[in-house]
């Protein structure tokens, strides 16, 4: 039988690589976090880590072979494993169990392979080549819940890359692809498989380093978020005061390539945004003030992600466009809808006129800056308002309000201040008036007698 072994486990691992053909499914292992040791003080708190939203990953290396790595089994039990370390009890679960614990765990996950840095080598005198070593990046971002309220608590974030092995520089590799060429491609399954062992063990060191090296000391570092059962909650309530009924009437936009802002005229549900907003879609994403509580608040660059945020969507339809003129009119449905006024009347927009723009800068939804009317402009045949009110990506689409008369005098459209929260300088920023948007939509608020509703020509 002993003799047999060696000729048994050749077949084996025959037929497993044919099997698996000119493409590589890893799994990755279950211990990459093992063996560290607790901290001092353990957090007193359940924590579940939500295993039932995970994809398989694949990465293409080249043009001709395909390597998927399944995460979604050892990399939740990599991160409980490592939280495991702060928190006195931590185990794995799907999503739906979470109100048995007092924080839950998301996990994005991403790993991607670029060329890497080229090495300059010289062959002779009039020639040379370049040798590229491809880089592994992958990112990790573990977000804290509460359970009971959905708000995010905190979320951290790490990037880890390293040099994938090639065949120059590892001999295992080197000799596998030998023996691919004298084989003439017979033994090529094999050589996929053993390079889609190393790239594995990558996936696995980088996603170690991501834990140890970042996310756990950060996590350590901000452990009073976690001892007072829930505390931070309470800085997720908004005190927004005088300016509620405003941002009752603002809404959250998303369509398939980005976000912005808009605000309803009627009670009944239409809508008034930029044409760029909503793109080419005939139907987007809104989000209403009052049903805004699953909104993230603690990372606002975020990519809106409505499947892992849980906000309640709403589905607006796109009644009407004009490029030309930046204004689009939408439709929910729904009925006894906070809304504002439009200020139509040009001789209303006063130079020095105290107004506030209400949006989600950069993703930061239900934000106020506040400033004045700087002076009111012809844009090439497009009545514009200047003001030197905050108005940056994201706030596109929302209203421009007269805090004297808490009418609309327009809808903000562009700024030329920053390209990022880190990018600051000199503000000026323009808005289409309303005057503007009632002529080139061909719409009209008017009385009901319990509401205000649209009029469209």
């Amino acid at each position: 039988m002993k003799k047999l072994f060696p000729y048994l486990f050749l077949f084996y691992f025959t037929c497993i690589t044919f099997l698996q053909g000119c493409s590589y499914r890893g799994i990755i292992r279950h211990d990459i976090y093992k063996n560290h040791k607790d901290y001092p003080e353990k957090i007193q708190a359940r924590v579940m880590i939500v295993s039932d939203k995970f994809y398989e990953k694949t990465i293409y290396l080249d043009n001709d072979h395909i390597y998927t790595f399944q995460v979604n089994d050892g990399l939740p039990i990599a991160v409980a494993d490592a939280l495991a370390t702060l928190f006195t009890e931590v185990e794995v679960n799907e999503f739906k169990y979470r109100q048995n614990y007092d924080y839950v765990v998301e996990i994005d996950y991403e790993s991607m392979v670029d060329m890497g840095f080229a090495k300059y080598r010289r062959k002779g005198v009039l020639s040379a080549d370049y040798t590229f070593s491809p880089v592994l990046a992958t990112r990790l971002q573990l977000t804290v819940r509460n359970p009971h309220t959905e708000y995010a608590v905190a979320r951290y974030a790490s990037q880890s890359a390293t040099l994938l092995p090639t065949y120059r520089s590892d001999p295992a590799l080197l000799l596998s692809n030998i023996m691919s060429i004298v084989s003439f491609g017979v033994l090529l399954p094999l050589d996929i498989q053993i390079y889609g062992g190393k790239v594995r063990n990558k996936i696995e060191e980088t996603l170690h380093n991501c834990l140890a090296k970042e996310i756990m000391p950060a996590m350590k570092e901000d452990r009073v978020n976690f001892t007072k059962q829930h505390e931070t909650e309470k800085t997720n309530i908004r005190i927004d005061g005088k300016f509620i009924p405003f941002m009752q009437a603002t809404v959250f936009i998303q369509n398939s390539q980005g976000l912005g802002s808009g605000f309803l005229i009627s009670s009944d549900g239409y809508i008034i945004t930029n044409r760029h907003v909503v793109g080419k879609d005939r139907d987007v994403a809104v989000v209403l003030y009052e049903e805004r509580k699953l909104m993230d608040k603690t990372r606002p660059l975020q990519e809106m992600d409505n499947k892992s945020i849980g906000n309640k969507v709403r589905f607006a339809k796109v009644l009407k466009t004009n490029k030309q003129r930046d204004l689009a009119l939408l439709k929910i449905e729904g009925e006894n809808f906070p809304y504002l006024e439009l200020e139509t009347d040009r001789n209303q927009y006063l130079t020095g006129q105290k107004v506030v723009a209400i949006g989600a800068p950069f993703g930061i939804e239900w934000s106020v800056s506040e400033g004045i009317i700087g002076a009111v402009r012809d844009d090439n045949g497009r009545d514009v308002l200047q003001t030197d009110a905050a108005i940056n990506s994201g706030n596109s689409g929302g209203p421009l309000i007269s805090l004297e008369s808490g009418k609309v005098l327009g809808v903000n459209t562009y700024g030329k201040r920053a390209q990022s929260l880190d990018d600051i300088g000199d503000n000026i920023a323009f808005a289409i008036s309303s005057f503007e948007v009632e002529r080139t939509l061909e719409i009209m608020q008017f009385e009901t007698p319990d509401s205000k509703s649209v009029s469209i020509d």
